[in-house]
């Protein structure tokens, strides 16, 4: 069994015959190691081709899968919506949407400069949740607290100004906005044209020098205003021209999260002058007891003023 069948030597007998034809006939044919090794490399690379295919399709459908999410979440609150509460919810989910939030520390302002150009100065206890980049039809910010905004002109892409209850729609502009109070906000322009819709569907035109009062997400009023009075606590300070007694209260407690209560008898009292907005409310307030005849007791977060 260790020979070489090709030594053996065959015979004259039928089984010899038969032997050395089988084994004549049945020698291998030369095997072509280039043609195999083409063969394998051409199906490797088909089968690397189908599995980068499908990691391409599973990308483009996560891709498509989160743009779905968006416009859908865009869909609930554009045009169509009239639950104040529902478009609240919905803000909140927004959230995730904007890469940066920030919130101004009490008595303090913070000036934001966009990825667009456009300006925000944010007042004292004001969250802006804005995107690092623009992308898409809209522009779109939110805003809690008090904000005024010097908007950068794109007529192809209309700045959206996002609230509990209202929606800012401007193109290029400048305006403030206070809703520290979900249930009483307000839209001062100072300069272009701004469109706003309500939680309740309203829609309002404003043009320069006008206020718009929203209260508990619908339409209130519309009048001509001196917008210096609405814009100079950027300048750390609140005019006073005749406003009265718990206008400048609430104002205060938006402004140092306290609660200031007073004599209703008091209430309607109108002030005059300039009032300072320094890091304490009770260095405002020193100036309130002058013009009042009045005395500030602090208990915690609550500060009372009473009659002399």
């Amino acid at each position: 069994m260790d020979k070489d069948i090709n030594d053996y030597k065959y015979g004259d007998l039928p089984d010899d015959i038969k032997l050395k034809s089988f084994v004549q006939h049945s020698t291998p044919a030369e095997i072509d190691i280039s043609a195999i090794k083409k063969r394998a490399f051409l199906k490797m690379h088909q089968q690397e081709r189908k599995s980068r295919q499908r990691r391409i399709m599973m990308c483009v459908g996560s891709v498509a899968a989160t743009l779905l999410l968006l416009i859908g979440i865009k869909y609930i609150i554009g045009e169509n919506t009239t639950d104040g509460l529902h478009r609240a919810e919905v803000m909140e989910m927004m959230a995730d949407v904007y890469d940066e939030e920030v919130e101004v520390p009490v008595g303090e302002k913070m000036t934001l400069m966009l990825a667009d150009g456009t300006r925000i100065i944010a007042n004292s206890r004001t969250v802006v949740r804005y995107p690092k980049r623009f992308n898409g039809e809209y522009r779109e910010v939110y805003v809690k607290g008090e904000a005024y905004f010097d908007v950068a002109h794109d007529a192809e892409h209309p700045f959206l100004v996002n609230s509990d209850n209202f929606r800012v729609k401007v193109l290029g502009t400048k305006f403030n906005v206070n809703n520290y109070d979900v249930s009483d906000s307000q839209v001062v322009l100072v300069q272009g044209s701004v469109e706003l819709k309500t939680s309740n569907n309203d829609r309002v035109r404003m043009k320069p020098n006008e206020l718009v009062n929203l209260q508990e997400g619908g339409f209130a009023e519309k009048r001509l205003v001196n917008t210096d009075e609405y814009t100079c606590w950027m300048q750390g300070m609140i005019n006073l021209a005749g406003e009265s007694v718990e206008s400048v209260a609430q104002r205060l407690s938006h402004y140092y999260g306290v609660t200031i209560l007073f004599d209703d008898k008091m209430s309607a009292n109108k002030l005059y002058g300039k009032l300072m907005l320094g890091d304490h409310v009770s260095e405002a307030l020193k100036a309130i007891e002058t013009m009042t005849q009045t005395r500030m007791k602090i208990h915690g977060d609550t500060i009372y003023l009473v009659k002399e």
